[in-house]
């Protein structure tokens, strides 16, 4: 009995939950009448609903998604919002007709308008833009007539007029070469196209030998189309010429043609050059850039010494061989960045030799052999990449290439630290394969290049342009690794020439800087002297050591002031390259002192050595012991009248060897021995023993096989005038 009410009540659920479903709208269908229920009939919104495609109506009903009238959009013809220009797109708004829908579409640019008259210069014809915007349309160069008038634009050329010609060829072949400025006065000077000759007129197609060296009245030259050849000197030592327009026919530019002309300035070689002679733009010191068309063959010598050139470029192309490249950049100081022709073989002989900013190239793949001095002397060179092909590399290829890091692609053997192969190696930092080993060097952003050996960083070189650096406390290396400890190499610093301060945050963790001078941490060691400082060097009292490579090449300085504490001036090579220091000044607690530091002092007239000091002694510049009995140094410049002191028994064993300075000196009474004496001397033209004859005889002097060495070498003095008399000097 239960089951069977169950059952009842189930039925009932099902029947009114179909009741339900089948009187629902059946989307469809817009008036479904499902069997047994009752009919639905859809009302619809009068209100369109639209998407991007389509409108309908939509039924108002619960639960049903019918629709009506469904159809896509009618537009109208659109109203602008934003009109367009010539260049720039513009935007117009769509209405449908049937729903009032709307659509925003981009509307297409316009076209630029061109005047159709000519504009032009002195060498190229264009149609300037009427809408506005700073377009050309149809530029070109101009196309000359015999009357020197553009047969495209009419322009007619308004050339120097006075040159000297001359002629060569006959008939048709006939042709003219300028010559020389003649009387022409023009500071602008335009070349003709075509010149009157004992009544011809004819095509000038060069210009010849010296026809305006060492003019220093001409700014500017344009030479037109027609002109091939630009011969030997035609241009050279015209100091003030800034612009030269070079014709499209031009095939080749001879030696020294553009040679010392110091002011001319960046230019466009045209694609009709094939070659540039030696020397053919050689110390044009305001040049910083030049690209190099795609035929040219030979750029011998061509840029030499060209001191403000930064970049240089070669067509990426494999259309052109390898040019000659032979010295063709040499001693361009400035040089940072070069692109070679993709089909490259050979980089020729001293082709960047003393290229001193260069710290990278990339060579072409195609390169098979660097000749010798290619990179010599590329002091700053701190990456190299030998490419797979290259099988010779001649010697003095990387002369001087201090702190270098080579990638060797090829089948050669380099290994770091041996002489061969140009010696590429010699002086390499590390020297991997992309088999063996890799790169243990990090160049930072501002130019310091750190190397890693076991797990110790060391700062090996600078290769930033700044005069004032500020040592990193620390850096990331190309791993990823941040390093705040590292030593500094004892040369890391011998290339920066112009470096005027090196200066050191607190939290280093290895060194300090005072007055922009490098030292130790703890400040007792002095590291280095910036090779640029200018001036007096004046060394801190807690300072007590000199590392050997302190003062190298710091020619700028005219002082030196070794502190109180330093007490021993041992190494013989510590003022290398001291050109300039004039004055050294010993301090207080210097007790040992090797000569030899002072024969590298050329400018050195002065030693001045402190009061309290108790081992040496001042006198007139001259350095003395402490008692002033022994000479001990006279300095190479010292000049003028010297008057040795009383008291003074010894000139010491060198005497005044070669100062040639000296006019003339005068000897105390006391004086036993004199050594080298006046060897060589040769500005001597009075000497004076202040005792009397028997004394000076009595002087201890040095001879060498007999001879009287103390006397060889005198010019102008043959006597040396004592108290009661003179006595001749042995003629040696």
């Amino acid at each position: 009995m239960k089951r069977k009410v169950l059952f009842m009540v189930l039925a009932v659920i099902i029947a009114f939950t179909c009741t339900i479903g089948f009187t629902a709208c059946n989307p469809d269908d817009p008036s479904p009448t499902p069997p047994g229920s009752q009919g639905h009939t859809h009302t619809f919104s009068e209100d369109w609903t639209s998407d991007e495609t389509s409108h309908w109506h939509v039924c108002t009903g619960e639960n049903c998604n019918a629709v009506s009238d469904k159809a896509a959009h009618e537009w109208d013809s659109g109203v602008v919002e934003i009109p367009s220009g010539c260049g720039t797109t513009g935007t117009v708004k769509y209405t449908c007709t049937v729903c009032g829908y709307q659509k925003t579409e981009t509307a297409p640019a316009g076209t630029h308008t061109f005047d159709t008259k000519w504009s032009f210069d002195e060498t190229s014809h264009w149609h300037d833009a009427t809408c506005g915007h700073d377009l050309v349309s149809e530029q070109g160069k101009h196309k000359w007539n015999e009357q020197n008038v553009c047969t495209v634009c009419g322009y007619e050329m308004q050339y120097t007029k006075g040159m000297e010609y001359s002629k060569s060829g006959k008939g048709d072949n006939a042709e003219l070469s300028v010559k020389s400025i003649g009387t022409a006065a023009d500071t602008e000077l335009v070349i003709p196209a075509y010149a009157e000759m004992d009544g011809e007129v004819l095509p000038v197609t060069t210009i010849d030998k010296n026809a305006f060296a060492k003019n220093q009245s001409i700014t500017s030259v344009v030479i037109p189309d027609g002109v091939t050849i630009i011969y030997d000197r035609a241009f050279n030592q015209c100091k003030n010429l800034v612009k030269v327009v070079f014709p499209d026919t031009l095939k080749e530019i001879k030696r020294e043609a553009f040679a010392y002309c110091e002011a001319l300035q960046n230019f466009e070689l045209p694609q009709s050059l094939l070659s540039l002679r030696t020397w053919s733009f050689m110390n044009c010191n305001s040049l910083t850039s030049v690209t190099i068309p795609s035929k040219v063959q030979y750029v011998t010598s061509a840029f030499a010494n060209c001191g403000s050139l930064k970049t240089v470029s070669f067509p990426k192309s494999d259309t052109i061989g390898s040019p000659d490249i032979s010295s063709a950049f040499e001693g361009c100081s400035a040089l940072q960045a070069v692109t070679l022709p993709d089909n490259m073989t050979i980089i020729s002989d001293s082709a960047f030799r003393r290229c001193e900013s260069l710290t990278s190239i990339e060579l072409p793949e195609a390169v098979t052999a660097i000749e010798s001095d290619a990179f010599a002397y590329c002091s700053r060179f701190v990456t190299f990449t030998v490419p797979e092909n290259v099988a010779t590399i001649e010697d003095g290829a990387f002369d001087e290439c201090f702190i270098l890091e080579v990638f060797n692609k090829s089948a050669l053997n380099i290994v770091a630290g041996e002489s061969s192969f140009g010696g590429i190696a010699a002086n390499a930092v590390n020297v991997y394969t992309p088999t063996s080993g890799s790169s243990i060097m990090t160049t930072t952003d501002n130019g310091f290049v750190f190397i890693k050996t076991s797990s110790k960083w060391s700062m090996v070189g600078y290769i930033g342009d700044e005069q004032e650096i500020t040592l990193p406390s620390s850096f990331t290396s190309g791993e990823g690794e941040t390093v705040t400890e590292y030593t500094i190499r004892s040369d890391a610093f011998d290339q920066c020439e112009d470096l005027k301060a090196i200066n050191v945050l607190q939290d280093n963790a290895g060194y300090s800087s005072q007055n922009g001078v490098l030292y130790d941490k703890s400040g007792f060691t002095l590291v280095r002297v910036p090779m640029g400082m200018e001036g007096k060097y004046v060394m801190p009292d807690n300072c007590r050591y000199i590392e050997s490579t302190a003062f190298y090449n710091c020619e700028k300085l005219t002082s030196v002031t070794f502190g109180n504490s330093i007490t021993e001036l041992d190494d013989a090579k510590c003022l290398t390259g001291c050109y300039g220091v004039e004055t050294i000044v010993i301090g207080s607690g210097i007790k040992e002192i090797n000569t030899g530091i002072f024969d590298n002092a050329d400018s050195l007239s002065e030693i001045i050595v402190a009061d309290d000091n108790k081992y040496y002694a001042s006198i007139d510049g001259l350095l003395y012991d402490k008692e002033v009995r022994e000479l001990i140094y006279l300095p190479w410049e010292k000049d003028g009248e010297l008057v040795i002191p009383d008291g003074v028994t010894s000139l010491g064993n060198l005497g005044l060897m070669e100062n040639n300075r000296i006019t003339s000196v005068s000897l105390p009474s006391s004086i036993t021995y004199i050594g080298y004496g006046f060897y060589y001397c040769t500005g001597l033209e009075k000497i004076e023993f202040r005792g009397t004859m028997a004394q000076w005889n009595a002087v201890g002097k040095t001879s060498v096989n007999g001879n009287h060495t103390w006397a060889e070498g005198l010019w102008y003095v043959s006597e040396v005038v004592c108290s009661d008399g003179s006595v001749e000097i042995p003629y040696v």
